[in-house]
């Protein structure tokens, strides 16, 4: 007779081994899995951690932090040109939720869906259970042509700066989430005017941006073809640019009316500060890259056919440190410079 096994391992079992069709992945069933890397391939890997009351809430529904916790560190692979392969995941939860079959399913659900989206595995993982914390990390990897990661230090002077998408969603989503969550009461007055002057269709729109990030995985191949240097925005774009400029070791100059915000904010954007507290707002998880002045045209083709939307909002100097000029050129002060784990 087969010894029935550990609780942990058929929790895994139950929850997880469906989704690790790899022969990798040794079916979840060993202490680690076996990946073997193609010959002219580097690996690319990228950890992210997700942290209640930093980065969810404790109520945010299981699906959207299962697809929140994969597609952060797809988007650090894809911003890398790297094509996703697989990752490990790992739990630090409360008891109630890892012995909740519903929230547990649907966790597990929203996985499955959005692995075979984003075209990669479970690998392995682990599991803990806690007393009040809740934690979910996923180290991702995925694969490149060997030494042609595209990093964030070879920018180069006279570059064009691009970002994909739209900036300050999830700020303004965060907002949205808050309200729904705590009521109205908890934000400042501007914010409480601003979701006031939403639909409630366009508040949770907005309030999906912040729960669930949005994939740009068409862009890998655009960007290990075209970009000098990328990074994934996920701390604002005010300090992410700073970030880039400050590894490449150059200067940027970003004009403020190029930068794309989401319709819904359009008529907003000139209230109280509003434009700066998009771009040091965190968790767009768009690309910020740059291109090369000769080759920025046929970047932007190839991208519109991917249907991925980019905007060219400034460029790359000589002067180090990171400029926004408004409608005259005159520097405009964003006041703060995006999210920080140590400040």
């Amino acid at each position: 007779m087969k010894p029935a096994g550990k609780a942990e391992d058929r929790f895994i079992q139950r929850y997880f081994g469906p989704l690790a069709n790899n022969s990798e992945a040794l079916g979840l069933h060993d202490d680690a899995a076996q990946i073997a890397v193609p010959d002219g391939k580097s690996l690319v890997v990228s950890t992210d951690t997700l942290v209640a009351g930093i980065h969810f809430f404790h109520r945010d529904p299981p699906a959207s932090l299962a697809r929140k916790a994969l597609r952060v560190n797809v988007s650090d692979l894809v911003a890398k040109g790297s094509t996703p392969h697989g990752y490990f995941l790992s739990l630090a939860l409360p008891e109630a939720q890892l012995r909740s079959e519903d929230w547990m399913s649907e966790f597990a659900g929203a996985l499955e869906q959005d692995q075979k989206a984003l075209g990669l595995q479970i690998m392995g993982g682990d599991t803990v259970m806690t007393k009040d914390v809740s934690a979910i990390t996923i180290c991702a990897f995925g694969l490149v042509p060997e030494g042609q990661m595209v990093k964030r230090s070879s920018a180069g002077i006279g570059d064009h700066l691009y970002v994909t998408g739209t900036i300050g969603d999830s700020a303004v989503g965060l907002w949205a989430r808050q309200a729904s969550l705590f009521g109205l009461d908890e934000l400042t007055g501007f914010e409480q005017q601003l979701l006031a002057g939403l639909t409630a269709q366009q508040r949770t729109q907005l309030e999906l941006s912040y729960l669930e990030p949005p994939t740009n995985l068409a862009a890998a191949a655009i960007l290990l073809k075209f970009a000098s240097a990328s990074m994934d925005i996920s701390d604002g774009l005010s300090g992410d640019a700073a970030t880039l400029s400050n590894a490449s070791n150059v200067g940027m100059e970003i004009n403020m009316a190029n930068i794309p915000h989401h319709a819904i904010l359009a008529p907003h954007l000139e209230k109280e500060g509003l434009r700066a507290r998009l771009i040091t707002g965190g968790d767009d998880y768009q690309i910020l890259c740059t291109v090369p002045s000769a080759c920025s045209n046929n970047f932007e083709i190839e991208m519109a056919k991917a249907r991925v939307p980019v905007t060219c909002i400034g460029q790359i100097v000589e002067k180090t440190g990171v400029r926004f000029l408004d409608g005259e050129r005159q520097e405009f002060s964003v006041g703060a410079n995006g999210f920080d784990h140590f400040s």
